[in-house]
């Protein structure tokens, strides 16, 4: 059985927490109601929309203007898989983190004694 990494256990748990954070502001908000990172989201996407109506309007050779408004469209369309990385991230964390907790109940249960095991109605295979 392999030794469990304490720093990555709190990495996990430090990313599933971020995640859930930010899962929380764009379903429903925070307890104070807040939802910044959905608020960030919906303004860049009207600044993106609107750089991408006048994109069609500025002259080919006006390359800083055309530039400043592909960047908006840009970051926006950043901002949403960099949240969408993070939604995996988080993921992937707390399955990390359930499979942790599974290998540590397997130990527990396999140092136990037949009479513990059996006190408890657990068999080394029920929890697998």
């Amino acid at each position: 059985m392999s030794k469990i990494d304490p720093f990555a256990t709190l990495a996990n748990e430090a990313l599933l927490e971020v995640a859930y954070d930010l899962q929380v502001q764009l379903e429903r908000g925070t307890a104070k109601g807040m939802r910044p990172v959905l608020y960030l989201l919906v303004q860049q996407r009207k600044k993106a929309a609107d750089a991408m109506s006048k994109i069609i309007d500025v002259d080919v050779c006006e390359t800083e203007a055309l530039r400043s408004l592909q960047a908006e469209v840009r970051l926006y369309g950043d901002m949403v898989e960099s949240c969408r990385k993070l939604f995996d991230k988080g993921r992937d964390a707390e399955q990390q983190i359930m499979e942790s907790d599974r290998a540590e109940m397997e130990k527990i249960v396999g140092q136990m004694s037949p009479v513990d095991r059996e006190r408890l109605n657990l068999q080394q295979e029920s929890i697998d």
